[in-house]
């Protein structure tokens, strides 16, 4: 994923539709190797460095919730953030937010993306 990409979604000059145009086939060749029992590799471009706010995290459940975005492309989205030196979480709660949809166990349900995206932090 391109970093200018990623902020870009973060802060509201992307939408949704446009970042999954953006980075579906990467998420789509990582998948396919996880799925062939390769390394699936997470990979984001260097750039300046980014804090996440609260409203980019917002963004990314929110995106999630409406349907905009599938929980794959948002988990591979919050690896992203998470694995990039780029990009600072300022708060334990943000963190949370993102290691929420970056927890690749099982999708959350609907009901549990609104109950996070309610979340005061």
């Amino acid at each position: 994923m391109e970093h200018a990409t990623l902020v870009g979604f973060l802060t509201g000059k992307l939408s949704p539709e446009v970042l999954v145009d953006e980075i579906t086939t990467e998420v789509n060749a990582c998948e396919a190797s996880i799925r062939a029992g390769e390394t699936g590799y997470i990979i984001i471009t260097d750039g300046p460095p980014v804090e996440v706010t609260r409203e980019g995290a917002r963004r990314l459940l929110a995106a999630i919730a409406d349907g905009r975005l599938s929980f794959q492309l948002a988990n591979y989205v919050a690896d992203c953030v998470i694995m990039s030196d780029d990009f600072d979480l300022a708060d334990e709660a943000l963190r949370e937010a993102v290691n929420f949809v970056a927890d690749d166990s099982r999708p959350p349900t609907h009901d549990e993306t609104i109950k996070a995206l309610a979340t005061p932090w």
